[in-house]
């Protein structure tokens, strides 16, 4: 059985590109360290967010 996340970055215009990379950056190492496996992203049409999915196996 899977277990899926989700996180959720803020992007906005005003925000440097180098902080919000890092920032997913950030998030990505805290997942995959707790044992979860990166799956895709995908950014808002408004430019608004950025959206990362992960998923692990539960241990039954």
């Amino acid at each position: 059985m899977k277990e899926s996340a989700e996180r959720v970055i803020k992007v906005g215009f005003t925000k440097k590109a180098k902080k919000i990379l890092d920032e997913v950056e950030i998030v990505s190492a805290d997942m995959i360290r707790d044992g979860w496996e990166f799956k895709e992203s995908c950014v808002e049409d408004g430019l608004g967010y950025i959206h990362l999915f992960f998923e692990r196996d539960l241990e039954m």
